[in-house]
């Protein structure tokens, strides 16, 4: 589409020219049409404001060269007035700088250049320089307009959309399409609640989403907390109280095995561990331990420090003993124990264990509530998304998922590399003018 607008711009600047009876420059609109068509609505704004900032420093500075040129100096030196044209150039690029207008500079030295080199000895100085300051202006705002511009459509505002990262959001090269991340801002700034719960913690889910302007807060660490990305906070953080925690941390020691014990202190996420036993735990740490979103300590969880979540990896046969002894503890109640295969580490699993409230279905369903949404749609790929899809409004799996989450029946979609998740919520976000969406049957 920014392709197919460019092309319009393009073409509107041209017909602006004929309608004015041929007045005018139609390149110089054309080409400022071509830079200011941004992706995104709001980054044509800020290029359009930079572009017409830059168009008046430039033309103002070409207009008063033009004219000391005509009353100073000779006709008959080009060398001289090449050297001066090129000299101004640093003034200008110190000027936008000093403004704090330093995305401008370019578009300022273009009008200028277009002003001072392109021009004949006959012209108006003050005619030539507003003309080409028009000329760019023309476009600069044909461009604003035409990718602003949008079929008025019945959006879904009522609806909480939840999607799983991992094989799910993510392809299969453990980033967000360009495609995805495109649609994903749109329908995000145009109302669409939308959200991302996900096992990961903070520190590995931000580089992830970086380029998403996410409004609402994303579920992590499986449900134990919600983030508030723009005030970088924790939210609803369901924890184990500290005595909890204690007999947990206590079986890992019991079998001298390591724990990554999750809390929260003064919004930011603490790691205590007391030793590394493994090769999965070793890599694990030293590529996260310098993040800043996280701090790891060795040595005990502070007294009556409550828990997000405690975490260790292992291989498979050490962490399913780990978890039929908490299933047999009398603790039981009180906490949720999941594993899951450590994709980064062949034949390791992850252990982790949270307070009884924390899980995905109860972090969405608390916000379905405080959103006032009407209803929940939600996309996974394995076992630790079932609960949410069998309760979600519209539950979606994706072709790549686990045949244990798809024995529970939820609508297939297509794989994590065909950015399926978006355009199934594009689907459901847009509303057919008349009657109901096919997804709604």
């Amino acid at each position: 589409m920014r392709i197919f607008k460019t092309f319009i711009a393009v073409y509107v600047c041209f017909l602006i020219y004929l309608l004015l009876g041929k007045q005018g420059d139609p390149f110089y609109s054309a080409i400022a049409a071509i830079l200011c068509m941004q992706n995104y609505v709001s980054n044509s704004f800020k290029v359009a404001a930079n572009r017409t900032v830059g168009t008046f420093i430039g033309g103002i500075m070409g207009m008063c060269l033009l004219i000391l040129e005509k009353s100073f100096l000779p006709t008959d030196l080009p060398v001289l007035q090449y050297f001066i044209v090129s000299l101004c150039i640093i003034p200008l690029i110190y000027f936008t700088v000093r403004v704090k207008k330093s995305t401008a500079s370019y578009i300022t030295c273009v009008v200028f250049l277009s002003i001072t080199v392109v021009h004949g000895a006959d012209v108006n100085p003050y005619m030539f320089a507003i003309n080409r300051m028009i000329d760019t202006l023309i476009g600069i705002f044909v461009s604003l307009g035409i990718n602003a511009f949008h079929l008025p459509r019945r959006k879904n505002k009522s609806a909480l959309f939840v999607t799983n990262l991992d094989r799910t959001l993510l392809n299969s090269k453990g980033e967000i399409n360009n495609y995805s991340k495109f649609k994903l801002n749109t329908m995000i700034n145009r109302g669409a609640l939308i959200t991302i719960a996900t096992t990961r913690s903070v520190e590995t889910l931000l580089p992830l989403i970086k380029d998403l302007e996410m409004k609402l807060p994303v579920i992590i660490m499986n449900g134990a907390a919600q983030y508030d990305l723009k005030k970088s906070t924790y939210l609803q953080c369901k924890t184990m109280n500290f005595t909890t925690a204690l007999r947990v941390i206590g079986i890992f020691d019991k079998l001298d095995l390591n724990c990554f014990t999750h809390t929260i202190i003064n919004d930011v996420l603490h790691v205590y561990y007391t030793k590394l036993v493994n090769p999965a735990e070793e890599k694990l740490y030293h590529s996260k331990k310098r993040l800043p979103e996280k701090s790891y300590v060795c040595g005990d969880l502070p007294k009556n420090q409550d828990v997000l979540s405690i975490v260790a990896v292992d291989r498979l046969e050490t962490i399913e003993k780990l978890v039929d002894i908490f299933m047999n503890l009398d603790i039981a109640p009180l906490i949720n124990v999941s594993y899951y295969i450590d994709e980064a580490h062949e034949g390791y699993y992850f252990i982790e264990i949270t307070g009884a409230e924390a899980s995905v279905k109860n972090a969405v369903m608390e916000m379905k509530e405080h959103l006032s949404a009407d209803q929940v749609i939600a996309f996974g790929n394995d076992e630790k998304n079932i609960p949410l899809i069998v309760a979600a409004d519209f539950g979606y799996a994706v072709k790549n998922a686990t045949a244990e989450l798809k024995r529970t029946t939820p609508r297939i979609i297509g794989d994590n590399d065909s950015d399926s998740v978006v355009k199934t919520i594009e689907k459901h976000f847009y509303l057919r003018p008349f009657g109901r969406n096919k997804e709604d049957v």
